[in-house]
Formats: C-alpha cells, sequence, structure tokens
C-alpha cells in the first residue's frame, strides 16, 4: 500500500475525528465461541494482516506500525504442532498497544505487542514467519469494513475468465455450497446473488491449506437457482484476487460484480452504446470514450470520467490542506486516488 494512502488515512482521521464503534465477528464454525464485543477503530485497508514498508527509498523496513489501536481475533494455527502459539486463545481478542524493533540476528521483525482484552496480560507476536499471520489472525476494523462494504448488496455472477487463479484447482479458489461444502460448478453467468453475511472460517489441518495465505474472510452469497454458498474474499497469497485487466473495475471474490454496475454496462451495451459513445467522444474525445464505454479508468482522468466508467463509488474521503485537495474513491477491493479533479493512482 502506497505511503499517499497512509497520509491520507491519518490526515483524514485527524480531520474528522473517527469514533470507536462495538463490534462482534461471526464465525463460520460455531463451535467457536467468541462472546466480548470490542471497541474497534476504523480501519481502511484493502488487505487484513500484512506488513508495510516504511523509511526512505534506500533505507526501509517491514513493520505492523499501521495496526497499533487495532483489535484483532485470533483464530488460531492448526500446522504448527507441539506449542500453542504463545499461550494466545482461539477466539481471543487482542490489542495491538506497539510494535518492537527489528532484531536481525533472532531472525524476527514485524512484531507486534498484545494486550489481551479480557485480562490486559501483554504478548508478544512475530517472527519471520509472519506472512502467516494473514489466516491466523483477522483485524476486526477490517472485518466490520468488509460487512459495510459488502452485506445486503445484490451481486451479478460474471466468471473466472479475466481473473489469475495460481492454483485452479484448489477447492478454496472456488465458489462453494454451504449446505454441502462443496465446489459448484458450471454456475450460468449473468445470475444475480445477495451477499447475506461476512463471517470468518478458521483455518482446519483437514481443509489442506498449509501453503495458503488467505485471509480467513469469506463472503456469503445467496441465490434463489443455487442456494447458499461461500467464497474466499482472497486468493492464496492473502491478497485481492487479481484482474487481467486492471483498469477495470475489479470483481469481488474473484467472480461477482456489483449489480448496478452490471446493469450500467450491459444496459450501454445492447441499447444505446452508439448514441452514448457518440456524447462521450463530444465530451472527453475518442480515446477516453472508448475507455469509459469498457469500464475502464486511467491516470489522468477526471472524477466525471471515472464516475462516467465505474459508476458511484461505494464511499468517498476527502482531505484538505496546504498541498490541495485529495479524494480517496472507495470501489471495494479498489481505490482511486485524486489530486483535486484529476485522478494519481489506482490501487488493487
Amino acid at each position: 500500500m502506497n505511503r499517499l494512502f497512509y497520509k491520507f488515512l491519518f490526515i483524514s482521521i485527524g480531520v474528522f475525528g473517527f469514533n470507536n464503534s462495538m463490534a462482534q465477528v461471526e464465525m463460520f464454525d460455531e463451535s467457536i465461541q467468541v462472546k466480548e464485543e470490542p471497541k474497534v477503530l476504523p480501519y481502511d485497508s484493502l488487505t487484513n494482516m500484512r506488513t508495510l514498508r516504511y523509511g526512505t527509498k534506500d533505507k526501509f523496513s517491514f513493520t505492523f506500525d499501521h495496526l497499533v489501536g487495532q483489535t484483532l481475533l485470533y483464530l488460531g494455527d492448526p500446522y504448527v504442532t507441539g506449542r500453542n502459539r504463545g499461550g494466545f486463545k482461539v477466539g481471543s481478542y487482542y490489542k495491538v498497544v506497539g510494535t518492537l524493533p527489528e532484531d536481525v540476528g533472532k531472525g524476527l521483525y514485524g512484531r507486534m505487542i498484545l494486550e489481551d482484552t479480557l485480562t490486559h496480560h501483554k504478548k508478544e507476536e512475530g517472527d519471520l514467519s509472519c506472512d502467516k499471520f494473514n489466516y491466523q489472525w483477522l483485524v476486526v476494523g477490517h472485518y466490520e469494513k468488509m460487512k459495510a462494504l459488502y452485506v445486503n448488496k445484490d451481486f451479478v455472477y460474471v466468471g473466472t475468465k479475466d481473473v489469475y487463479l495460481q492454483y485452479e484447482w484448489e477447492k478454496a479458489n472456488h465458489l462453494i455450497n454451504l449446505k454441502t461444502d462443496t465446489v459448484t460448478k458450471n454456475i450460468k453467468e449473468g445470475t444475480v446473488w445477495k451477499c447475506v453475511g461476512v463471517q470468518a472460517k478458521a483455518r482446519k489441518r483437514s481443509d489442506d491449506m498449509d501453503i495458503d495465505k488467505r485471509s480467513p474472510i469469506v463472503l456469503i452469497f445467496d441465490n434463489s437457482q443455487y442456494g447458499k454458498h461461500y467464497c474466499y474474499l482472497e486468493d492464496n497469497t492473502g491478497k485481492p484476487y487479481h484482474s487481467f485487466l486492471d483498469e477495470k473495475k475489479p470483481l469481488v471474490c474473484g467472480r461477482f460484480l456489483l449489480k448496478s454496475y452490471y446493469d450500467n454496462i450491459t444496459k450501454i451495451a445492447a441499447t444505446d452504446k452508439a448514441r452514448r459513445k457518440t456524447v462521450l467522444t463530444k465530451k472527453y474525445g475518442a480515446a477516453n470514450a472508448v475507455l469509459i464505454l469498457e469500464g475502464k479508468v486511467r491516470l489522468g482522468m477526471t472524477k466525471k470520467m471515472c464516475e462516467e466508467a465505474w459508476g458511484h463509488p461505494y464511499s468517498k474521503n476527502k482531505s484538505i490542506g496546504s498541498w490541495g485537495i485529495h479524494e480517496q474513491w472507495i470501489y471495494g477491493n479498489s481505490y482511486l486516488y485524486f489530486e483535486g479533479d484529476k485522478l494519481t493512482s489506482i490501487q488493487n
């Protein structure tokens, strides 16, 4: 995640004064009891548990500094035997109260100081295996953000032909029937699904996902023909599914488009595409008109052009300072950044 984003986020927090709120993570496995409702800070990130680079171009380190103040839910590590992950309890909440400097001699970096939100006992977490933290821990603020973005919204299944799947045969890369826990194949493109829930699915050894770094967040979708299904929000690398078409609006879970956006581009394709192309060409030029009709955005586009291409964002954030006006538009697992009226960065 770029440094501009964090500059923007910290300034936004100072300007708008975020308030703490209560939250409760819904578990996929009901046998894991999570009773407490912790206070949660807003968390504006595309990913769950990843280290970020801090410092200059020539001298930098990777840390979890951006998590200080956030509440984490521990979901366990079934692949480690003979020890109890430093005494952390599955289903318990821990607040990140600080970070520790690197200890290269011991191979430690990205360490956090965690405080049990019930007992207030402090523990340390962090070592060279911290890339696995993404499935062991869940940032509650990130979970709450995903709920706000997706739940009770309608989506259209568009398939995965434009999505990179590193291990296409793995169950976790597909849409899975909630009742039978099996992959449903040959789902018809264009079917409408409603996101009815966001849950945390703790990893089990029987899942055969020991090299899989994706977060535990799964989205629950319902369709009148196929019934309820779930899919992971991230791919096996722990990042949102990567589209081969970076300038297009990203797919949710690598296979769904927000219905309002889908309806807009298909209506244009079926009815007044030629007329709209003429109007857009007159407004923005021929090259930009083609991009907009294809649902693509590019650096240098104006806000209006981006809105013509991607539709209304899920939400917007604005900061004003001596450097000018900066805006962040949120489209699920993608951000557009503007300086004044110009698109200056695309992040997905």
